[in-house]
């Protein structure tokens, strides 16, 4: 629903080191600062609380932009009254670093640089990104950027690599974006990011230079802004990033400020930047909730219906938290991430003949369709109530052929053999989660009661006989593998050590293509 129109106060007549003393806060001291872009494309901003709450990270900050920073709001009637704001300013043109971070020309920059001196060797940053170019120029090579360096060396996310329409969007890190085309909150801009931050790597008790800005990307038009919370940029409070990787359906519980670090109790605040309290809610843009336990946790519940992924998926939020012993905040990232699996009381065929998934061990040989017998190296287990969105799936005996009845997780995938399915993706054999062949006859969702869903991981991504119906093993994944816990991920990897975390290179391919779930319906229709 729209707001009222209402114009933020900035200060366009804040000088660079003002500006610096805005954003940087406790464990570092500034100095000195320069700013370079034209006049109107800075300034000081306040009552960001009380005036536009959605789309400034703080009640006071640093606004730097390739238009003119009054823009960001208007002063009466809509809130969005343009798809198209801009002005091509005095700002500058041709930044070689922000050339190089675009890899193209690019125009317009608004540009601050600080020399500092932090207490510690770390110091953190909180902001947002908004632009005019959403969402009409995602994808193409009008793609507006935030820049920061320091000591000389850009400074990339943990989830994205510089602050951008093509990577925080309506299809891209979508948790982390927020569409303004319907006018809900205070801004001119069409689209804006929740509060991201950054953690940079600083030398202690020396000068040490940030060089932060933004600038259009491609030609001068659309405006876009970097909004920098005020005192975020400091040394002494560090929330650190949080990963958990769940089952399908599955609620995650993170204690997300266990790993933070702080001189007293870190209190979460803000998640993707809305504030809350115990017991409160925030939906996030995937329907996932997240809520705000009384132990100070994250509980992250999955929409209804929410499965039949063809391979792991995860998505990420932004969380605030403050140390109560100073009032200091900082924010972090959080990944979720969900698996499929078997359930107990499948048989896989093994040496000695069907037995019960539950009952196989590490080191039993299994009989696989494309590589004969190998061992089981590693074998994961959880149990959980199946009501909702953790009801399995039921595959009646002869659904599919010559099997036996069988209970698999939503997004365990099937070997499915179709005579479309070569024409339509190249293969004759395809993969497919048994959620996307659920037909509510002789293939269902079935709740009620408790089930443990199991994991089995081989050398290679293999085929198995389950129930005498073709599926798949575990296949491992760099997404997969960065968000289990650390004693499993090391269990895995002391097994697969050639396995590079950060690209999956080092385990096999999957042992058949994997079919999305419009994919699965366009093959059995």
């Amino acid at each position: 629903m729209p707001v009222p129109a209402e114009r933020l106060n900035i200060d366009t007549n804040a000088n660079a080191n003002e500006m610096a003393d805005t954003i940087f806060g406790d464990g570092v001291q500034v100095v000195n600062a320069t700013y370079d872009g034209d006049k109107k494309s800075s300034g000081i901003w306040t009552d960001g609380d009380a005036i536009s709450p959605d789309a400034t990270p703080s009640d006071i900050g640093v606004i730097l932009s390739t238009g003119k920073v009054k823009d960001f709001t208007n002063k009466s009637g809509d809130p969005n009254q343009s798809g198209s704001t801009s002005t091509n300013t005095k700002g500058v043109d041709y930044d070689s670093g922000f050339n190089t971070l675009a890899g193209t020309w690019t125009y317009d920059a608004a540009i601050l640089e600080v020399d500092f001196i932090p207490d510690g060797d770390t110091i953190t940053m909180q902001f947002t990104f908004a632009s005019e170019e959403y969402p009409e120029y995602v994808g193409s090579i009008f793609n507006d950027a935030v820049g920061i360096w320091v000591n000389g060396v850009e400074v990339a996310s943990p989830v994205f690599d510089i602050a951008q329409i093509n990577n925080v969007n309506n299809s891209s890190n979508e948790t982390l974006y927020v569409d303004n085309t319907d006018d809900h909150a205070n801004t001119e801009m069409d689209g804006y990011t929740v509060t991201l931050s950054v953690t940079m790597i600083v030398n202690p008790d020396e000068v040490n230079t940030i060089r932060l800005g933004i600038a259009d990307v491609g030609d001068s038009n659309y405006d876009s802004a970097i909004l920098i919370a005020g005192d975020s940029i400091q040394a002494t409070v560090v929330a650190q990033d949080d990963e958990a990787t769940v089952f399908e359906g599955q609620t995650a519980v993170v204690d997300v400020t266990a790993n933070d670090d702080s001189a007293g109790t870190m209190i979460v605040t803000h998640v993707n930047g809305q504030e809350v309290s115990v017991g409160d809610t925030v939906t996030l843009n995937n329907g996932f909730d997240v809520t705000l336990q009384a132990d100070g946790s994250l509980a992250v519940v999955p929409p209804a219906g929410y499965g039949g992924l063809p391979e792991p998926e995860s998505f990420n939020f932004s969380y605030t938290a403050e140390d109560d012993s100073n009032g200091i905040t900082d924010s972090a990232f959080v990944t979720i991430t969900s698996i499929p699996c078997f359930a107990a009381g499948t048989r896989i065929l093994t040496v000695r003949g069907q037995r019960p998934v539950e009952s196989l061990k590490v080191g039993d040989l299994i009989e696989t369709r494309d590589n004969g017998m190998q061992p089981i190296r590693w074998i994961g287990r959880r149990r959980v109530r199946a009501e909702g969105r953790f009801a399995p799936v039921v595959i009646e005996a002869g659904a599919m052929g010559a099997h036996d009845r069988l209970v698999l997780s939503p997004q365990h995938r099937v070997l499915v053999q179709h005579h479309m399915a070569e024409l339509l993706f190249g293969e004759g054999e395809v993969l497919i989660a048994a959620k996307d062949l659920v037909n509510d006859r002789t293939i269902r969702i079935r709740e009620g009661g408790e089930i443990e869903y199991l994991h089995l991981l081989f050398d290679e991504h293999q085929i198995l006989w389950s129930d005498g119906l073709p599926t798949e093993s575990f296949h491992p994944g760099p997404v997969t593998l960065n968000g289990f816990e650390d004693a499993v991920r090391d269990e895995i990897l002391g097994l697969f050590p050639e396995i590079d975390l950060e690209t999956g290179i080092g385990y096999s391919a999957a042992a058949r293509p994997s079919l999305r779930g419009y994919e699965a319906a366009a093959l059995l229709a």
